[in-house]
């Protein structure tokens, strides 16, 4: 079931011009497949996930849409936990301007638990993200997310999606237990779902989040390295040291959801602010000078 959770801060909607293009997820795979939610055959002693890996992407490209052949990468991971050839098709991709990052991450030595990959860069160009791990030991079975979109209607980034999924066959190997030795399946078959196939139940596989860590601003270059604010961590009161060649025309604060708490315009006589009376936490200051804007954190303590 897939569960979008559309809570986008208003103050990232208010930076959405300046802070679109590119932002930062951190991405989890929560495995649920134990013996308890899947009984039958469950290989306790040996139970494992290979290396989790994917891509960010655009429409363009499909890597393991269920209902379509498995490629070699794809069978290869789906058979052995193997994730070379598969690198190959995704840098592939990349190259023919599909793609615009590969996404790696561990594997889990056990059935139940989680992979966790941090700051994971994505680009508005290529909103959509496809992940992979083996079920192992299995004959060629996985659990897999594809083409999920990271941006809603209005192209802003979703702030958390949650995507239940259950485990997925990927047509290469008639195996029908967790041992069985190998034995293609000639002619492949289309990737499908094993949700209540033997030994699979009615119990989800697992889940995959994605939870959106930051919005990284397209700033100006020049204007974001003549401008630096100290001390940060502070305990109030802050000092925005600026070149010569920019006046600060304009300065705001925002708390994490996006209201305003301060505002000053032409600093030209005042680089120290006083933020003593607000509450600790994190804030956004955002400073305008020439019709160019930078967004910085800043920490109350």
């Amino acid at each position: 079931m897939l569960r979008y959770l559309l809570f986008l801060t208003t103050f990232l909607l208010l930076l959405a011009p300046v802070n679109a293009q590119k932002a930062i997820y951190k991405i989890e795979f929560i495995s649920n497949w134990s013996s308890t939610t899947h009984p039958t055959d469950y290989p306790s002693s040996n139970a494992h996930w290979s290396s989790l890996v994917g891509a960010s992407h655009n429409s363009s490209v499909s890597f393991f849409e269920i209902g379509q052949l498995a490629t070699d990468g794809v069978e290869l991971v789906a058979e052995s936990g193997n994730n070379s050839i598969i690198t190959n098709e995704i840098n592939t991709s990349i190259t023919n301007g599909n793609t615009y990052k590969i996404i790696e991450g561990s594997g889990l030595s056990t059935g139940p638990g989680t992979i966790t990959i941090n700051a994971v860069e994505f680009d508005m160009s290529f909103p959509l993200v496809s992940l992979i791990t083996m079920i192992a030991p299995s004959p060629d079975w996985v659990a897999e997310v594809n083409n999920i979109k990271l941006t809603d209607n209005n192209n802003n980034w979703i702030t958390s999606i949650s995507l239940d999924v259950y485990a997925t066959d990927a047509g290469t190997d008639n195996g029908v237990t967790y041992g069985s030795s190998n034995d293609d399946t000639n002619p492949p078959s289309n990737i499908s779902s094993l949700k209540d196939t033997a030994p699979f139940s009615d119990q989800i596989i697992g889940t995959f989040t994605f939870n959106l860590q930051e919005v990284l601003a397209i700033e100006n270059q020049e204007l974001k390295n003549s401008i630096s604010i100290y001390p940060n961590p502070s305990n109030g009161e802050i000092f925005i040291n600026s070149s010569n060649l920019h006046t600060l025309e304009k300065v705001e604060l925002y708390t994490v959801n996006g209201k305003k708490v301060k505002e000053y315009f032409d600093l030209s006589d005042k680089k120290s602010l006083d933020f003593s009376s607000l509450q600790k936490g994190l804030y956004f200051l955002k400073v305008a000078s020439n019709n160019k804007s930078v967004v910085k954190k800043v920490v109350l303590r």
